[in-house]
C-alpha cells in the first residue's frame, strides 16, 4: 500500500537527480518549482517517498486553449517502477487539477516513451524536435 499526496518542490529534487538525466542538483531545479500554481505530487510507502511529479501552470504555443499544465519532472525511484505508479501520480495530479478547470496537460518526452503516454490518455501530436542532449523529443497531450 502507498500514498499519495501533494508535496513541496524541495522533496522532489533527490528523485529527479536519481531518476531522471540530470548530471548536478541544480540541473533539478525547474523554472515554476515556487510559483504558487504549481503542483507537486509524491508518492510515499512507509513515509519513504519513491515516486514524484511536478505539474506547472505553462501554456504551448502548439497547444490551443487557455488553460493548461505542463507535466514535467515525473521520476519512480528504480525499484517500484512498472508497477503502476507513474500512472497513480498523473492521475491524482489530473484530479488536482479539475479543480482549477485545468482543460488540457502537456509534456514533452522522449520517443522511446510515447506508448507510455498513450497508455495514459495522452496523444502524441505533430510536434517533433530534436534536443542536442536528450535526443528526439515529441509533445504530448492529453485533454482533462
Amino acid at each position: 500500500m502507498f500514498e499519495i499526496k501533494q508535496i513541496s518542490a524541495d522533496e522532489t529534487y533527490a528523485l529527479r537527480l536519481k531518476v531522471l538525466t540530470h548530471e548536478h542538483i541544480e540541473d533539478c531545479y525547474y523554472k515554476g518549482d515556487f510559483d504558487g500554481r504549481t503542483i507537486h505530487v509524491g508518492a510515499f510507502k512507509e513515509n519513504e517517498i519513491f515516486g514524484v511529479a511536478s505539474f506547472f501552470p505553462e501554456q504551448h504555443k502548439q497547444l490551443k486553449g487557455n488553460r493548461m499544465y505542463r507535466l514535467r519532472g515525473l521520476a519512480i525511484d528504480p525499484s517500484h517502477q512498472n508497477q503502476l505508479r507513474g500512472q497513480a501520480l498523473i492521475l491524482f495530479g489530473e484530479n488536482f487539477l479539475r479543480q482549477y478547470n485545468t482543460e488540457l496537460i502537456w509534456a514533452v518526452t522522449k520517443v522511446s516513451n510515447i506508448q507510455y503516454y498513450e497508455h495514459l490518455g495522452f496523444e502524441q501530436t505533430d510536434y517533433m524536435f530534436n534536443d542536442p542532449m536528450k535526443g528526439l523529443r515529441v509533445l504530448m497531450s492529453k485533454s482533462i
